[in-house]
């Protein structure tokens, strides 16, 4: 077996790759041992996915929605006590109950003696744009996914060769060439729900969507929503041109949408 990524034997690995790491939800997107080796399955752990778990952003929507790391943990977030002086603190949730961290001693005794206290919480809507460690993840997600298609070892071993994804999978897995841009944009609010009368009648939630946009001059999209924010990137080549054509001719519809689904309406 060769390593999806640096193309060496894996037939020894022993480590099982999240395609999406498990501290933002994910326990179903999971490639067998030995698709991607344990050196670089290593690598983008420490190198790729904790770096993009520690960004602001990803690790405040993991604190106020409750995901737990695959250690059961749920990360502090940011808040900020108002009084003369304005002090951060953290806040977190343990066995069903809030709890708020003080940095500062002087700032818990201020609060203590007035048994009461204004705290703000800070709030990342959206990632950074155009950062280089979300652009190498999407790189290497859309690849992983790509493999999750396959049926058969001849498919595999195409795309595992496959000349045309070399630039793609040597970015993901070695930051080399020069930044690969995608496309990154919020399609609906995290805290939404949704039914489907057709699939899933039910009220649900999702945390993550998963599609490719195959174009008829054969241009393929990698379109991935991580909790309602949609980021696309081309897995041939740095280019988004042909994607914002499509969105206009689609009404801006993302390619993840079914037509049967619809968001609640929330009372006001």
């Amino acid at each position: 077996m060769i390593c999806l990524f640096c193309k060496k034997d894996s037939t020894n690995s022993k480590s099982v790759e999240h395609i999406i790491p498990e501290s933002l939800g994910n326990k179903e997107h999971i490639l067998p041992k030995g698709i991607v080796c344990d050196k670089c399955n290593q690598y983008f752990a420490i190198k790729l996915e904790k770096p993009l778990l520690e960004k602001p952003y990803f690790k405040n929507v993991r604190s106020r929605n409750m995901v737990e790391s695959k250690k059961n943990n749920i990360p502090l977030g940011d808040a900020f006590v108002f009084g003369k002086k304005i002090d951060k603190v953290q806040f977190g949730f343990e066995d069903g109950s809030n709890f708020i961290v003080f940095e500062k001693e002087e700032t818990l005794s201020r609060v203590l003696s007035k048994r009461k206290g204004s705290f703000i919480i800070q709030m990342n809507d959206e990632p950074e744009k155009d950062d280089l460690i979300v652009s190498r993840f999407l790189a290497k997600c859309a690849l992983e996914f790509l493999i999750t298609y396959i049926k058969d070892d001849f498919w595999l071993d195409e795309i595992i060769n496959k000349k045309e994804l070399d630039l793609l999978r040597n970015y993901a897995r070695y930051g080399s060439g020069k930044f690969w841009k995608y496309n990154q944009r919020r399609i609906y609010k995290e805290e939404d729900r949704f039914t489907d009368h057709i699939n899933h009648p039910e009220p649900y939630e999702i945390l993550h969507e998963i599609e490719f946009l195959y174009l008829e001059c054969q241009v393929m999209y990698f379109v991935i929503v991580i909790f309602g924010i949609e980021y696309v990137i081309n897995l041939g080549g740095s280019e988004l041109e042909l994607y914002h054509d499509w969105l206009k001719n689609n009404n801006n519809i993302s390619p993840v949408r079914r037509p049967s689904e619809k968001i609640i309406k929330r009372k006001l």
